[in-house]
Order: structure tokens, then sequence, then C-alpha cells
């Protein structure tokens, strides 16, 4: 509890003075800072991680000895993620940059909701429960590298607004560890752990944010929000059984989903 009101007296006492700055009347503060070519800083970021799923209807697992692993539903829900990158920022005109924000966002996960038609063993239980609503929690932490164009407004003395719209590509660094789903033999041993997720992603971007000049440097408030354009979902064969099968395409997991594609919203602090 100490630590938490410190870091928020810290807080406070900071934007006190950040905005004591700007709205400060008088000589514009870094008055000819955006005439020259680059410019460079660093960022932080809080994400808000989802998924937009598109499930099949009717389905259920198709090995027909185990009637039990029937999905009635799939679902996602929002995880929080933080971020730190870089910033390179090149003018191309007096109201155009062009972004450069190679970034990793860290504990990027994604939580993916099963709803079985009756109880099944939760994996994610230690002590064999049972339950009809199991977890899947697929762990992620990418490295992001998005090119950006800033559309910024005239100066309004110490304030600037602007627009931003490009895209990103992120290459997950922890699909070949943990984005890993069980599949089952048709008598219910575990035979193969798979991938479920491509270790890469492509995302469109869009958003704005606000400009702050003060003193000694220029601090940017920006709010993005990102929409995966490809299917992130692996649907690579895996081991095959004796009848040429692959185990891959009898996981219950997989049957029910027909493509994952990523969806963010993004709050980033840059400073420059």
């Amino acid at each position: 509890m100490r630590r938490l009101i410190g870091f928020l007296a810290i807080s406070l006492l900071f934007y006190s003075n950040l905005f004591a700055q700007v709205f400060r009347f008088g000589v514009p503060n870094l008055e000819d800072y955006d005439m020259g070519r680059f410019h460079y800083g660093f960022s932080l970021g809080i994400d808000i991680v989802d998924v937009n799923l598109k499930t099949k209807t009717d389905y259920e697992h198709p090995n027909i000895s185990l009637p039990d692993f029937e999905v009635k539903k799939i679902y996602s829900k929002p995880m929080p993620a933080f971020s730190v990158g870089i910033l390179v920022n090149m003018r191309m005109g007096r109201f155009f940059d062009l972004r450069f924000i190679p970034n990793f966002s860290i504990a990027h996960d994604i939580d993916l909701y099963y709803q079985f038609a009756q109880t099944i063993l939760d994996p994610n239980s230690k002590n064999n429960d049972f339950n009809d609503l199991i977890l899947r929690k697929i762990e992620c932490h990418y490295i992001n590298f998005p090119l950006l164009i800033k559309f910024k407004s005239s100066r309004m003395h110490n304030v600037r607004i602007f627009a931003l719209t490009g895209g990103q590509v992120g290459i997950n660094m922890m699909s070949a560890k943990n984005n890993k789903i069980p599949v089952f033999d048709p008598d219910g041993v575990l035979v193969e752990i798979l991938p479920i997720l491509k270790p890469y992603d492509v995302q469109v971007q869009g958003g704005f944010g606000f400009d702050f000049y003060t003193t000694y440097f220029k601090f940017s408030a920006e709010f993005k929000i990102s929409y995966g354009v490809i299917n992130m979902l692996q649907n690579e064969s895996g081991i095959k059984d004796k009848d040429h099968i692959p185990y891959y395409n009898k996981s219950p997991i997989i049957t029910g989903l027909q493509s994952i594609k990523s969806k963010t919203f993004t709050i980033s602090f840059i400073v420059e």
C-alpha cells in the first residue's frame, strides 16, 4: 500500500508539473522543435488484448467414442498487457510525419473459454477437477514493427492534435513453446502437443493523440486500435493416425474454431 501511495504521489507531481509547463502562456516551448528532420524517443504502453473469433455451429468432437467432448460455445475475454518501445520519427512536411515504433509487448496473453456439453477433466486443475467451462490461456510475447503516418494539426501554443494510420507486423516469441493444445487418440491418451497460433501476426492500425510541448521535451499521448488481417489459427497437419488422419484435426479445441484474428486497444505515452 505504501508503494502504491508513493507511486501515485510521484505521478501526481510529474503530471502537475507537465501541465503547468504546457498551459503556461507566453513564449511557446520548443518553438522550432518540429522543424528537425528526425526525432527519437521511447514509449510505454498499456494494451487491452482480445480476439475476434469465428466459430462453427453445431460442431462436436469427431471421435464418437468421446461424446462428452461436444463444444457448445467458444468465446474470449480481454486481457491487459504492457509494451515498451523506441521511436524514430521522420518529418515529411508541415502536417505529416512517418513514425517507426518497434516495441516489445509483454504478457500479451489470449484467454479462450470453451463451454462443453458435459463436465470434463479440467487440464488447468491440480486436483483433477471436472468442469464444463475450460480456460485455454495462450501465452504470447510479441515484438511488433509498426509503421505509421501521423497527420498533425496546426500547433495551438504548446498543444497539437494528431491522427495516426498504418500497420504493423508482430512476431510471437512464445509460439514455439507455450501456444499448445492437447491432442488425444481414440482411447483418450495424449498423443502430441501441437501449436494453436501462427508465430506471426499482421494488423492495421488507426488512432489519435495529443502532443504536449514542455520546456525540455515533447510528451505525447496516443490512443490506437489494431485489427488483425490474417487468420492466426494454426491448421498445419501433425502426426497422423493409422488411417492417415491428422490428430490435429481430432482436437476438440480446434474443431470448433474457423479463425482467430487479433484485436488490441493501446494507450501509449511517448517522450521525445
